[in-house]
């Protein structure tokens, strides 16, 4: 896997913060704490952006009384979405697109 080298300026106060938590959460360094929160933060993202595309497309109440989602049914779908596209791009890796 390729890797590219990234240098970010952090408030003294975040930086020891994390380090806190590196040491109280098991990870190996801050480095996998960094990777681990961008990961997470990229999901999230993700699974925002796949709830405004599923209301988008899925909520037409033309005619109808319109029910509202509840939050964990937003986030089973918005988690199924994710599960799914990662799956897709698996495919499509292995097929060489």
């Amino acid at each position: 896997m390729n890797t590219k080298l990234v240098n970010v300026r952090l408030p003294e106060q975040l930086y020891n913060e994390g380090k806190e938590v590196v040491e109280t959460a098991g990870y190996a360094n801050f480095q996998e704490l960094v990777k681990d929160s961008l990961r997470h933060t990229i999901q999230e993202i993700k699974k925002d952006q796949a709830l405004i595309q599923l209301q988008n497309s899925f909520c037409s109440t033309k005619g109808k009384e319109r029910k509202p989602f509840t939050a964990e049914m937003k986030d089973k779908i918005a988690e199924e979405l994710v599960k799914n596209l990662g799956k897709q791009k698996e495919a499509f890796n292995r097929a060489g697109l």
